[in-house]
């Protein structure tokens, strides 16, 4: 951090990141450096022989052009690991050291272009064994090091890096002007045309990005819009933010024991009440935990377990193959309905839209729902950008209409999650303060069409009127993407259906604003477990984490490759790092690095330079009454009594705002798979 300028642009690597790449390749090339020098001094060649007198001369060349990269990559290495992240000061003179690189490597493609050629023209028939043998190993081997150069400079090219250099320059240049009190209105105009063409440069390549990584996607008018909703969103967000992958990960690795550090000392001080820390939820006096001894309220829990079984259908034959690995494929055969084998399937009154040739999305479907209580009328695997697969059966067993809504499970499904700007609600009478996720009001907005135009709930309702299903109630279920749309779906359909109820599993943190959530706590539940990501990210979230993680980068002592190393493998350092010592020493640290944190939260300015104002956006949370899955890990003596090691689980009910901030763990993707949910529901019940 920052990137490294090279070459007129701005690379994803920074001026810290090659101590790995360089150390490899000074160690590979003095193995051959080495090898060429015994050879060239105990090699008895004929130089009488053409092919013996070049092969001897290309060994010399070669190991004159070995030496001098061996020398470089040492250079590199040893100049990459000088200072911390930010001290790039030390490490200035890298990009001098990498042009001299590339001069070399464009020598060395030469030279082993040379060795090629000989080793085509003469390899069978030159009677040299052994030294042959020799320049086949080191041309094999410096053409797959070319190669992997080549694949990583590929890696780390920044399509918006020429664009950025310009921003970057340009901003500089009217900081400079401003400093003077350079203030013509002309030229204000004409600094003004100048910012925008810039910026939307930039934006331009965040564009050609997205559209390079989304290829396979239809161009449509539809997810053009929304490539360039997404670009200008991107580019908002990344503009002023200086860093490379390897920053993202110290600053996840230090962020992490920041955090753990912090609430370890607000538990022993005791710190607003908080006497312990539950999945990263402070436990105070006033925390609720569910009532399950109470009928009422277990009742609603065990709906909320039954709901999730249909939350979990939606995603169809990959999560039941993933959940049932052993017995998967035989369930799934015997529920088949192969067009080719069509006479042999027992008649389905279901609608079936879009699913594979045997429908084997629909066979898993029915494999998760009790078959016999529950009879499907519709099912819809259509996905497109904005548009959700999702199906609709009636309960017989709790009398209840589902709407069940899958999650993200394909290319398209992320545009809708990336498509994450604010956008009002298309509720009647409107009300403006109520936003929602745009992607996920789209997705709602089409099932709702999709729902009154083939008179889906209708059928629903009058699908077994003998059987009472008229008089059933509608229950909208979903689990991640189709957890935020079910919530959005239940506001635009509460109108028309009053008593229907939302079941929202994991849903997006970034889905509703705050006076839309206070209205949905009266029929929504949603579902959180433990440190899941999910509900911790919206633009306002990741906006605080981006000030976290540079303010944690800011503080870092320690070079990031130590930081790295320390953290993946066990190499005789330290492992805490040093910073994360320094704030456990002292309890003025912690309180500093607190206050550091919210004020960086709080003023809209990058931690390192106050003139760059980063983007704000407006807060949104998850919807509903939200009941949070804990863990609670006993200790040595309770892990005795329970001859066990696996946590308590407990369901707490948890504040909207509670997930405010992302907490960094090995299981915070783990918390968010559908299978992991529904198991730690059920354990909530069986302790």
């Amino acid at each position: 951090m920052p990137g490294l300028v090279a070459f007129r642009r701005r690379w994803s690597v920074g001026s810290d990141d090659l101590v790995v790449p360089g150390a490899f390749l000074f160690f590979l090339h003095a193995a051959w450096l080495c090898t060429l020098g015994t050879l060239l001094g105990t090699a008895q060649l004929d130089h009488d022989l053409l092919c013996a007198h070049q092969l001897w001369q290309h060994f010399i060349c070669c190991t004159a052009i070995l030496a001098f990269s061996t020398l470089l990559e040492l250079s590199i290495s040893m100049v990459s690991m000088r200072g911390s992240i930010l001290d790039t000061d030390k490490r200035a003179s890298i990009k001098y050291l990498i042009y001299l690189r590339l001069v070399a490597m464009i020598v060395e493609v030469v030279w082993l272009s040379l060795g090629t050629v000989w080793l085509y023209v003469h390899y069978s028939q030159c009677p040299v064994n052994g030294a042959k043998q020799v320049l086949m190993g080191v041309v094999v081997c410096n053409w797959v090091v070319v190669l992997c150069v080549c694949a990583t400079v590929w890696c780390t090219f920044d399509a918006a890096g020429r664009s950025w250099v310009k921003m970057k320059k340009y901003q500089r240049s009217m900081r400079e002007s401003e400093s003077r009190f350079q203030y013509k209105r002309s030229g204000t105009t004409a600094r003004n045309w100048r910012q925008r063409k810039v910026i939307r440069a930039y934006q331009d390549s965040w564009d050609h990005r997205c559209r390079l990584l989304f290829c396979c996607i239809r161009n449509t008018d539809r997810n053009r819009n929304s490539f360039a909703d997404i670009a200008r969103l991107l580019s908002d967000f990344f503009r002023d933010l200086d860093v490379v992958p390897s920053d993202v990960v110290v600053g996840l690795v230090l962020l992490r024991k920041f955090q753990k550090i912090e609430r370890e000392t607000i538990v022993k001080e005791n710190r607003n009440d908080i006497y312990e820390y539950l999945s990263g939820v402070a436990v105070t006096s006033h925390t609720q935990f569910l009532a399950l001894s109470d009928p009422e309220h277990l009742d609603h829990f065990n709906a909320t377990i039954h709901y999730m079984h249909y939350a979990l259908a939606a995603y169809g034959w990959p999560i039941f193959l993933m959940t049932n690995s052993r017995t998967g494929i035989c369930q799934l055969a015997a529920r088949l309905r192969c067009s080719c084998l069509a006479c042999a399937t027992s008649p389905d009154p279901a609608i079936v839209i879009e699913d594979n040739c045997c429908q084997c999305n629909y066979a898993a479907l029915r494999n998760l729902v009790d078959t016999g209580q529950v009879d499907v009328v519709y099912a819809t695997y259509h996905v497109d950008v904005g548009e959700t697969p999702f199906f609709v059966a009636v309960d017989y067993s709790r009398s209840k209409i589902v709407v069940s809504i899958r999650g993200t499970l394909s290319m398209k499904d992320v545009i809708t999650d990336l498509n994450a700007e604010g956008e009002t609600l298309p509720v009647t009478p409107p009300r403006e303060d109520w936003v929602g996720h745009k992607g996920m009001v789209q997705a709602a907005e089409y099932i709702r069409l999709k729902l009154e135009e083939e008179k889906i709930l209708e059928k629903a309702f009058l699908f077994s009127i003998e059987r009472g299903t008229k008089e059933f109630e509608l229950v909208l279920v979903g689990h991640s993407l189709g957890a935020g749309t079910a919530s959005i779906l239940a506001i635009l359909l509460r109108q028309t259906y009053p008593s229907l109820q939302c079941f929202a599993y994991s849903p997006p943190g970034g889905s509703l604003s705050m006076p839309a959530v206070e209205y949905t706590k009266s029929f929504i539940t949603s579902v959180v477990l433990g440190k899941d990501v999910v509900p911790r990210i919206g633009l306002h979230q990741l906006e605080s984490l981006r000030a976290d993680l540079i303010n944690t980068i800011k503080r870092s002592k320690d070079p990031k490759w130590k930081t790295i190393m320390c953290s993946v493998v066990c190499c005789g350092c330290a492992p805490t790092p040093t910073s994360a010592v320094e704030l456990r020493s002292d309890g003025n640290n912690i309180t500093q690095y607190q206050e550091e944190k919210e004020a960086t939260r709080v003023g809209p300015t990058h931690t390192s330079d106050s003139s760059i104002a980063l983007t704000v956006h407006q807060p949104l949370y998850p919807p509903g009454r939200i009941i949070h899955i804990v863990r609670h890990h006993p200790n040595n003596k309770d892990r005795k009594l329970m001859k066990k090691k696996e946590p308590v689980y407990q369901a707490v009910w948890a504040n909207n705002t509670d997930f405010d901030e992302v907490l960094i763990s090995p299981v915070m993707i783990q918390d968010h798979m559908p299978d992991n949910v529904l198991h730690a529901l059920k354990k909530v019940v069986a302790r």
